[in-house]
């Protein structure tokens, strides 16, 4: 084996060892994501932006930790839920009481819709009702307002001539 051909394996094998940090990496941020600092800024732990915020450090160290000890995803965030409650998590979780956050946005925008819907369909029923009261119920009676106001104008022209 030549020179080049060492040279290629080992910057293979190095690079090989890169590739679990990376993933690490993408899994400690993925994971600080779903979680709530516990600082008292309330915000996401990854984007916690305190320059003095050391539970930031400690909950990124902590996670950190656990993925090289071979902790699942699921497994680290039951850990923080345990140790601190469901208030760390950024989301509620999908379940029980909870459930409510989830379903009530969307059964408010539906009661809205249907709120406007029935509205608008009173509004618009409204104003059909009042075209129809207004409207001549006869021919007879139409020619009748015809000639009454050919009537009016005759006379509004010879007073307005004078």
């Amino acid at each position: 084996m030549g020179f080049r051909e060492k040279l290629v394996v080992i910057l293979l094998i190095a690079l090989l060892a890169l590739i679990p940090s990376r993933a690490s990496a993408q899994t400690v941020m993925g994971i600080s994501k779903k979680l709530i600092c516990q600082c008292g800024c309330t915000l996401v732990l990854a984007n916690c932006t305190h320059s003095e915020c050391g539970s930031r450090e400690a909950m990124t160290a902590l996670i950190r930790d656990k993925i090289s000890q071979g902790w699942s995803e699921e497994e680290i965030i039951q850990f923080f839920v345990a140790q601190y409650g469901e208030q760390v998590l950024a989301s509620p979780p999908k379940r029980g009481f909870n459930l409510m956050a989830w379903i009530t946005p969307f059964a408010v925008i539906l009661a809205g819709a249907g709120v406007i819907y029935l509205a608008i369909k009173k509004w618009t029923k409204r104003g059909r009702q009042a075209q129809i009261v207004g409207a001549p119920e006869s021919e007879e009676e139409e020619e009748k307002y015809r000639q009454q106001l050919e009537e009016e104008l005759k006379k509004f022209a010879e007073r307005s001539f004078r």
